[in-house]
């Protein structure tokens, strides 16, 4: 079936295309999909893709086919590298271990968590701890903590934000734990 978008309103031009070709690419996404809603629901995107290019698509069928058989495999490929990422992504999560199983203590006790933030943050020089402290445990406003140790209010915040980031890293499965205990004030 030879159609061309010059001698048919683009629509039904459209139209026809859709109705001759959907099922026999939903076959050809089978080469590399299995699962039939899956390659359905490509076919369908590809097409809608198309449709919504229809005013400025102008080329004939052969070049048409061609390139709703290039979008369908290069769909199909990117679903396919999607889901391997999903995969990996699960895989990993599932052979991590959990902090728990390692430092069971350190999870539970709330002393041992405090007593990580404060070895951490005893590396740090004396403004950046003093900073966190006072922002942190203290809830000062960054001018009150600023005007405190004549400081800027901007040395200020990069201190803080410096801490956060040695915290981060140094402390990244705990911070969230400690970070929400703070906050709520049982420091």
């Amino acid at each position: 079936m030879k159609i061309s978008f010059l001698r048919h309103d683009k629509e039904q031009a459209f139209k026809l295309l859709y109705e001759e070709y959907y099922a026999p690419f939903c076959l050809y996404a089978k080469r590399f999909i299995e699962d039939k809603e899956t390659r359905e629901d490509i076919v369908s995107d590809v097409f809608t893709s198309l449709w919504d290019k229809i005013e400025t698509f102008e080329v004939d069928s052969d070049t048409t086919l061609g390139y709703i058989k290039m979008c369908v495999k290069n769909s199909c490929l990117n679903f396919l590298k999607h889901q391997e990422y999903e995969w990996n992504y699960a895989e990993i999560i599932r052979k991590k271990t959990p902090v728990y199983e390692t430092e069971s203590d350190s999870v539970y006790t709330l002393d041992e968590l405090y007593r990580m933030l404060y070895e951490t943050l005893n590396k740090l020089p004396d403004n950046y701890r003093t900073v966190f402290i006072e922002s942190f445990f203290k809830g000062k406003t960054h001018a009150e903590i600023a005007e405190e140790l004549n400081l800027s209010v901007k040395s200020v915040n990069r201190y803080k934000q410096r801490t956060l980031e040695l915290l981060r890293n140094e402390l990244k499965d705990y911070l969230p734990l400690l970070l929400l205990f703070i906050a709520s004030g049982r420091a």
